[in-house]
């Protein structure tokens, strides 16, 4: 069978990035993006090997294709995604945290013309008030309209087509409605939404904790409280959780999170697990 020479396998990986991308809406697993190489050249009655192509990893191989953009991930596979999408691709490439809602609220509700937000750090608690601030805090300048706008159309040009010229569609509505619409755009495709979440998560945390920085508000104030999940023994009595594993079960439930559902479907669960879950559930 004969092996793909670098001119045929850069053509094959552009063409399965776009597709796999243009499905998922959302940056791929550097394994996922092999093992569909070999499979599409086998179909060809070819044979894809990156060590024919004198490189010793497939990320080194991926490195030599400018057209793809490449985000390292610690202990974890790379994530690739096409070049324009280097936005994105940064919001997946580590996990993010979940900020406080009053915090979020804040932050991405948009300003108000005579209503001020602070934030009291003897308190612990985001205040409103409408006129003249009399009480000390910090002040939270809220994230403007036009900020807001240019990362939903930098989201937007990210997207492959027909998606991108949809979205950009709903922007160039009246200003009234075109965040409205954008919404509702972004409804119609839910693999499309996931992605927008994540990104929009990952401006938004950016730009509190820059915020913070500045004002000197240490991460524990602005950061949700970890939960840690609790299990439950036969007689419904909880079961003790080991602090140790608290940030493992943390790690492990974010990552899950960001799983698509195809991927989730794709995982082994022992069945000794599933009966005694079961067996908890009819206790």
């Amino acid at each position: 069978m004969p092996v793909l020479d670098h001119a045929g396998a850069r053509t094959l990986l552009l063409r399965v990035v776009e597709n796999l991308y243009s499905k998922r809406n959302s940056p791929l697993p550097g394994a996922l993006v092999k093992a569909q190489m070999v499979a599409e050249a086998k179909l060809t009655g070819n044979e894809f090997n990156e060590t024919s192509l004198g490189v010793r990893k497939f990320i080194d191989f991926i490195k030599t294709v400018p057209e793809i953009a490449i985000q390292g991930r610690s202990g974890s596979d790379v994530l690739l995604a096409p070049e324009k999408a280097g936005e994105l691709l940064a919001a997946f490439a580590t996990p993010l945290p979940r900020l406080r809602r009053d915090f979020w609220r804040a932050f991405i509700e948009f300003p108000v013309d005579g209503v001020s937000r602070i934030y009291d750090p003897n308190e612990d608690k985001v205040l409103y008030f409408e006129g003249t601030v009399l009480r000390s805090g910090i002040q939270i300048e809220p994230i403007d309209k036009s900020t807001q706008l240019e990362w939903r159309r930098t989201f937007a040009d990210e997207q492959p087509d027909p998606i991108r010229e949809n979205l950009l569609a709903a922007l160039n509505t009246q200003e009234s409605s075109m965040f409205n619409e954008f919404s509702r755009r972004l409804r119609e495709n839910p693999s499309v939404m996931r992605a927008w979440n994540r990104y929009l998560q990952k401006q938004t945390t950016d730009y509190v904790a820059a915020w913070a920085s500045k004002h000197g508000v240490s991460e524990e104030r602005w950061l949700a409280a970890a939960r840690p999940p609790r299990f439950s023994r036969a007689n419904g009595e909880a079961a003790p959780t080991n602090p140790q594993n608290v940030s493992q079960r943390a790690e492990l439930y974010n990552f899950l999170d960001q799983l698509p559902i195809e991927d989730l479907l794709q995982l082994r669960v022992p069945l000794d697990w599933v009966l005694k879950v079961t067996r908890r559930g009819n206790a």
